[in-house]
């Protein structure tokens, strides 16, 4: 694999900046070698940012930086380069540690696979590196491959985990696997019998992990783990998405290891990042590296079957320039379509959204054979039985379409990739956002010589042109394809490194505890056969829906003009603005010609307002009847889209008044009530909450802590600021108020009302002030 020209000069920043640490190490300054060497550097390499000092768990300084490269830029191939300019200048020596850390479980298999095949390029630079001596070596869920001293010795050892194995917290470090005395390395430590020579050991590694801490007259006898061999070996860190090892728990993990030099790699590095080596999206494109142009069709069809197909012929258009690309070149290229859903689990089929089922379904009756399908979610990871007999590029592997909802995002690698079909019709944005990087890569890093397998494509189900671009803009921002830099909030990740992998308990305020246990709040309630339950709305409003008291004059009523269905096709380009990102640019409308009018699939698309399908079904013969009488076939035809539309709206606006006032009659008749019915069907104030560990406090205005909260800790990222936390405040200073509870809107867990609509009512917050009494507002 040849070295792209911003690669060599990536390569030589490293190596100068490198140079200059271990000469201020050289000459003494031992302490603040990093910090030197970054100033000396700053003004010819225009590092943008002042040095953030690291130190490990010994105190000792660490150097740091960060290769910022965008998705489809080699970060790690880079990675593996880097490593020989570390070993040449810095290290001095073949042989050694490196400890690389990754954030997923997809990543950590892509890596562990790549490198441990001894044809894959990053392999081979590896044993060049080593001089042919290489161990890969990994720590995976139980698995613990152990290692020796010799081992180190005489070879270059890669140690490969996911973070989620080595993030660590004080309280709970004994259940973490990676930290126990495993016994598996004892070579690396004094004999169980000479504890003075264990706390020899101690006094020059301070942070390694003992039995008997409290230490006294009985001597400290170090634990024989992976975590304490580490901590002796001063490994190399390689840090693969470090935007998401910020937390405060991953980054004392990290540097913890007593690593000797810390690289991360990210296409968004957090802020505070030690950028080395910035690395555009341009350069990456103008290396060929990318499959720009992007092209973006929005279907104008009702049906999600048409976006599903019109990114199956394009796929199978792409595969037919493959196989002849490879006739003339021998470079094999088998196209895959990514195909987003909006629902994966198994109990959520059949309710009405496009499941991953459906389309599996739909492709086989369509004549796609089941094993060109995988399916990749959390519960279901057909792709892990590929990974294991040689990937998704192996010639031996049939799979063409993948379908998931949110389980291939950032760090997810397949160059074969090319199409994206978006079946989400209501998070499709998102999903952009997301996906469109996993699209993105350049098979072999180098354009075909066939513009079909150079570009990529997104197939989008009825979703406006504007959201669109908006979405690829945040994708390309997202996957470092703009001069843009993204801080990842910290509620974007429950996997990989962004949450600490523990939950901080707090329980209500002592001085609240006796009002708030007593505490039951009211449902709207039914009388049900002498019993009273809470409301249904499904079984006891919608269900009772007199629909033939629905008029559909305003339906017929709509004026109808010539509007042709049109499937309109952007291309995203790097735009020459940096400012911009991309710049979208329409290139074609497609005539679709008028749709065909079917009352079967009006029904079905009815059915989002109108539960019964026979109802539905009466209602789309109804209005394609008056239709077609009132206007030319043709015109209906060219409008269909239109009309099932304003006709969902016009049923769904008659529906809910009916329910409104079928509801306020049942509550006239006194048989709905606002109630407690009991202590087990009346809602109760949450006894504890948990929170992920870095979550930011609420504050008062001027620093101080919340005061008549029912919980001591409140989350920020629970007020808007518009709004909510004004409130929270005002509460907060009321004299009259025992205490307050900030309900999270639309939470499972929180207070909810129903009453004739199908969303529940939610308060913002539920508080109780003081007279004579208690009371709840």
């Amino acid at each position: 694999m040849e070295l792209k020209d911003f690669q060599k000069t990536s390569l030589e920043r490293i190596k100068k900046y490198l140079e200059l640490v271990h000469k201020e190490q050289d000459g003494g300054n031992i302490n603040y070698a990093s910090i030197a060497a970054w100033d000396s550097l700053k003004s010819s390499f225009n590092l943008a940012n002042a040095y953030q000092k690291r130190e490990n768990g010994l105190s000792k300084d660490v150097p740091n930086f960060v290769l910022k490269i965008p998705t489809g830029g080699g970060k790690t191939f880079l990675a593996v380069k880097t490593l020989d300019v570390i070993n040449e200048v810095f290290r001095k020596k073949r042989t050694g540690l490196v400890l690389w850390v990754v954030p997923t479980t997809s990543i950590y298999r892509q890596t562990v696979r790549a490198l441990k095949d001894r044809n894959h390029p990053y392999r081979q630079h590896l044993d060049m590196v080593s001089g042919g001596k290489t161990l890969i070596l990994e720590k995976y869920q139980g698995k613990i491959d152990r290692f020796t001293p010799l081992d180190v010795e005489e070879n270059l050892v890669v140690y490969v985990l996911m973070l989620q194995s080595a993030a660590r917290n004080e309280l709970l470090q004994k259940d973490l696997r990676i930290f126990a005395d495993s016994g598996g390395f004892t070579e690396f430590f004094p004999p169980e019998d000479r504890l003075d020579q264990h706390e020899k050991l101690m006094e020059k590694y301070p942070n390694l992990e003992t039995f008997n801490e409290a230490g006294g007259i009985w001597k400290r006898q170090i634990k024989t783990s992976l975590g304490n061999s580490l901590r002796l070996l001063s490994p190399v860190v390689i840090l693969d998405e470090s935007q998401k090892a910020y937390s405060a728990n991953a980054q004392r993990t990290i540097f913890g290891f007593n690593p000797s030099v810390v690289i991360e790699l990210s296409a968004t590095p957090s802020e505070g990042s030690n950028v080395l080596v910035n690395i555009t999206g341009r350069q990456v494109n103008d290396e060929e590296m990318i499959k720009l142009d992007l092209h973006v069709t929005r279907k104008g069809s009702l049906a999600w079957k048409d976006t599903l197909w019109a990114s199956v012929k394009k796929r199978e258009e792409l595969e037919k320039e493959a196989v002849k690309n490879e006739q003339n070149t021998g470079m094999y290229i088998r196209p895959i379509c990514l195909v987003r859903t909006e629902r994966v689990g198994r109990e959520q089929q059949g309710r009405g959204f496009i499941h991953s089922n459906d389309v599996r379904n739909e492709l086989i009756n369509g004549g796609i054979p089941a094993e060109y399908i995988a399916i990749k979610t959390s519960e279901e990871d057909e792709l892990k039985e590929i990974d294991d007999i040689g990937g998704l590029m192996s010639r031996d592997c049939p799979v063409r379409y993948i379908i998931t909802k949110q389980a291939l995002q950032e760090g997810w690698d397949c160059a074969f990739a090319y199409v994206l079909a978006v079946l989400d019709k209501t998070h499709s944005k998102t999903a952009l956002t997301q996906l469109v990087g996993r699209i993105l890569r350049q098979p072999y890093a180098k354009k075909t010589g066939v513009t079909l397998l150079n570009e990529s494509y997104v197939y989008a189900f009825r979703e406006e042109a504007s959201d669109l671009l908006e979405g690829i803009r945040k994708a390309f921002e997202g996957e470092g394809l703009g001069d843009l830099r993204t801080h990842i909030s910290a509620d974007e990740g429950l996997d990989g490194y962004k949450k600490d992998f523990e939950l901080k308990e707090y329980t209500v305020r002592k001085r609240f505890e006796k009002v708030a246990e007593q505490i039951i709040l009211p449902f709207f309630s039914i009388n049900d056969r002498g019993k009273w339950r809470k409301v249904s709305y499904e079984m006891d409003i919608l269900r009772r829906i007199d629909w033939d008291a629905i008029k559909l004059d305003a339906v017929y009523s709509m004026s109808l003009t010539g509007r042709a269905v049109r499937d309109d096709e952007y291309v995203a380009q790097l735009s020459d603005d940096v400012r911009e990102v991309i710049k979208g640019k329409r290139v074609a409308q497609k005539e679709s010609g008028g749709i065909v009018i079917d009352s079967i699939f009006m029904a079905q698309q009815l059915g989002d307002v109108v539960p019964n399908p026979w109802q539905a079904f009466r209602f789309a013969e109804m209005i394609l009847s008056e239709m077609t009488t009132r206007h030319r076939i043709e015109l209906v035809s060219e409008n269909f889209s239109f009309i099932i539309e304003e006709a969902k709206r016009i049923i769904s606006e008659q529906r809910d008044a009916l329910a409104e006032n079928f509801f306020s009659e049942l509550l006239g008749q006194g048989k709905i009530r606002f109630m407690v019915v009991s202590r087990d069907i009346g809602f109760r104030l949450p006894k504890k909450i948990s929170v992920p560990a870095n979550t930011e406090y609420l504050r008062r205005p001027d620093g101080s802590p919340m005061q008549m909260s029912l919980f001591e800790f409140v989350a920020k990222d629970m007020f808007n600021e518009e709004l909510e936390k004004p409130v929270a405040y005002f509460l907060d200073d009321q004299s009259r108020l025992f205490f307050w509870y900030r309900n999270e809107v639309k939470h499972d867990n929180d207070y909810g009302i129903q009453a004739w609509k199908k969303g529940k009512i939610y308060p913002d917050f539920i508080f109780t002030v003081t007279d004579e009494k208690t009371r709840i507002r």
